[in-house]
């Protein structure tokens, strides 16, 4: 009787591994790639500040760098 227990729980294990083996594959295959996130923050308030000071901060290195090579 014990032996038909540990075959039906091995059973349950493997396709449960086999289960598992195949959502791994699935997730490797259908990975997110950077390019369906564009536009994403187009019409976000706080990411245009960000650009915006961001560009402001490269604006005045420029400015900075342009100076020091004078």
């Amino acid at each position: 009787m014990a032996s038909v227990s540990v075959e039906s729980r091995l059973e349950e294990l493997e396709a449960t591994v086999a289960r598992l083996k195949n959502d791994v594959d699935e997730m490797r295959s259908s990975r997110k790639d950077w390019r369906r996130t564009i536009g994403a923050f187009t019409d976000d308030d706080g990411m245009k500040e960000l650009l915006q000071e961001a560009s402001a901060l490269r604006e005045a290195d420029r400015k900075s760098n342009a100076a020091d090579a004078d």
